[in-house]
């Protein structure tokens, strides 16, 4: 709780969300459940080091231990959602497990956010179906260029699973979306 009382004082929203979530996924740990996974906005917000924002914490985490810390922590519940407006944190709770499968789960990616704190995310490859998604079925053109920019950004740092995407765009009927965006130099 000591940590979390430290949050009030980090101005930058980016930089609290992600302590937060270091801070929550280390006590989740500590009390014998897996680390939280970090999904939708908030893996954009943390991937492009804050040039994405969003509002709220998407993540998929065991729902008893989740629940009592939120609570212990001065959380609120409003349907699945947990507010902190001391601390201006929102976390959308979104289930246990990455709907994605297990395959994505092997994904995760794991982030350092200080020492000894730390957090997962779901990969690059699940989040840009996840915005392609998002562009196709609704329309949203701001998803496909975060699609754009987190193919560039894995880009360079690491490879680009280009086959696993295929796979996971076949799947959720995305093939010609990530054809074209491939083609296109992400």
């Amino acid at each position: 709780m000591k940590d979390i009382e430290k949050l009030i004082a980090i101005e930058d929203p980016v930089k609290r969300k992600a302590m937060f979530m270091a801070i929550f996924s280390k006590e989740v740990v500590e009390r014998g459940g897996a680390a939280p996974i970090i999904v939708g906005g908030e893996a954009v917000e943390l991937y492009t080091q804050g040039s994405y924002t969003t509002g709220d914490i998407d993540i998929k985490s065991a729902p008893d231990v989740t629940e009592a810390i939120l609570k212990e922590w001065g959380f609120m519940r409003a349907g699945r959602a947990w507010l902190n407006k001391e601390l201006d944190i929102y976390i959308d709770w979104l289930g246990s497990s990455l709907a994605e499968g297990e395959e994505a789960e092997k994904r995760v990616t794991t982030i350092r956010i200080a020492e000894g704190l730390e957090v997962r995310v779901i990969s690059v490859e699940d989040l840009v179906i996840d915005r392609l998604g998002a562009f196709k079925w609704w329309g949203d053109m701001d998803s496909l260029l975060w699609a754009r920019v987190l193919i560039n950004v894995k880009k360079s740092i690491d490879r680009l699973d280009e086959d696993y995407l295929r796979e996971r765009a076949k799947k959720a009927d995305l093939l010609d979306v990530i054809e074209e965006v491939l083609v296109s130099g992400g």
